[in-house]
């Protein structure tokens, strides 16, 4: 797939690729939604700037999980997911199907969330306000992602990423939040306030085992793939997109965090996004309001964009490369990219059309996030032990294995995983029971 390069089509007012990079830009903005926002929130609330350091705790083993799936394609020239299959072809297919249930239950979810999102934006909403901002979200953000695909998706994330950083940074400033402490939640790991021992570890458990060992990360080695179609330095572009990424979740997750904990300390009642949209309001005032709308509505645009184009790929690529036949190209060197095989566009819409028939019901956005979280907590321990396995495998990674440093983290993340998986299986038998 040619890739535009953003330096040679004139001067725009948004920075060039070089400050805001592509895999690590559109893997942020793919994977920082309003649940993401509203998680966050809570922390913030609950405890304070107690838990800021599991911010730091959690970008470092990010970066480590990150790296090792990009460091994969990059020396093996073949996608994570193929490696994945070595495993066995049940491992694919699982994949496959755990992502199509996946997506189905977000998509209900993003569909509510950037009609609300954006209707909080207006004065005096009517009842089918929200759906009708919906509707519109959705067809661009559709359109974006079948006649533009990835190239496109990385130029329109610039300013979209601007515009989400100055709503972050906003109502950061404007809760005016006390650096002290700030520095201390960083540098000084506590695990006091919001409840009991047992429940704060919980949290910090699904804080690392949800986040580095997410399934959502495979979008990561995804978007590189879709980038790297030229030659490259690839193990080092790899190293530094996987710390922007990083580095980019660590501060949208910090801000939230800080923003909340200074304006709406010991808050308990947050559990959509209006909750946030009217705890800004009481606090921050109007301008504090219209910065989280706005920066919530950005956030739901483009998760729906960046996660179904992401999962798109994985889709494509399970397909073509591991389920059926590799389609060649005679008298090339190179293959060609997911986006480019038809499985991109199949499973592009098996994945954002039929979820539209949310909008006809009364349901709630929260339960379905639950859900659908619950869906994929399973694969939490073997998305990562496997790629742990592929890693630690010198016959095809060579010199580039994992150092002590990579295999501890990744076992600690392994580790959270299946401990988390764990308590939520229990809870849900203790429920039923």
């Amino acid at each position: 797939m040619a890739v535009a390069d953003s330096s040679v089509a004139g001067r725009r007012w948004w920075p060039s690729g070089r400050l805001l990079p592509g895999p690590s830009l559109v893997f942020v903005l793919a994977s920082f939604g309003p649940q993401h926002v509203l998680s966050n929130a809570v922390v913030g609330a609950e405890h304070g700037y107690s838990l800021l350091w599991t911010a730091v705790a959690l970008a470092m083993a990010r970066y480590v999980v990150l790296e090792a799936s990009g460091r994969y394609v990059a020396v093996t020239r073949d996608s994570l997911i193929e490696g994945y299959a070595r495993c066995g072809r049940w491992v694919a297919w699982l994949l496959l199907i755990s992502i199509f249930v996946k997506r189905h239950l977000t998509n209900l979810t993003h569909i509510l969330l950037m009609g609300a999102a954006a209707a909080l934006l207006a004065p005096n909403h009517g009842p089918y306000t929200a759906g009708l901002y919906s509707m519109l979200l959705w067809a661009l953000g559709f359109g974006l992602m079948w006649w533009g695909r990835y190239p496109r998706i990385e130029r329109c994330f610039r300013p979209l990423a601007l515009l989400l950083a100055c709503c972050l940074i906003a109502v950061g400033l404007l809760a005016r939040p006390d650096p002290g402490s700030i520095l201390r939640g960083l540098l000084v790991p506590s695990i006091s306030g919001g409840g009991s021992f047992s429940n704060t570890l919980f949290l910090l458990m699904a804080l690392l085992g949800s986040g580095a060992g997410s399934v959502n990360n495979l979008k990561y080695p995804a978007f590189l793939i879709e980038k790297w179609s030229r030659p490259d330095d690839r193990l080092r572009s790899n190293r530094r997109e996987a710390l922007r990424s990083a580095v980019g979740l660590f501060f949208a997750a910090l801000l939230v965090q800080v923003a909340v904990a200074a304006a709406a300390p010991g808050e308990q009642g947050l559990k959509t996004i209006a909750d946030l949209a009217a705890v800004t309001t009481r606090v921050l005032s109007k301008a504090g309001r219209i910065a989280v709308c706005l920066g919530l509505a950005a956030s739901a645009f483009s998760t729906f964009v960046g996660a179904n184009a992401g999962y798109s790929l994985i889709a494509s690529d399970i397909f073509h490369n591991v389920l059926y036949r590799r389609i060649s190209v005679n008298g090339s060197q190179t293959r060609p990219t997911p986006g480019d095989l038809p499985a991109y566009r199949w499973a592009l819409f098996l994945f954002a059309v039929p979820p539209l028939y949310v909008l006809g019901t009364n349901w709630q956005p929260v339960w379905l996030v639950l859900f659908s979280a619950a869906v994929m907590v399973v694969l939490l321990p073997l998305t990562v032990t496997v790629l742990l396995v592929l890693t630690n495998d010198r016959k095809r990674m060579g010199d580039h294995v994992n150092g002590w440093m990579e295999k501890t983290v990744m076992m600690l993340v392994v580790a959270a995983s299946l401990y988390l998986t764990f308590r939520s299986v229990t809870s849900l038998f203790s429920v039923s029971d």
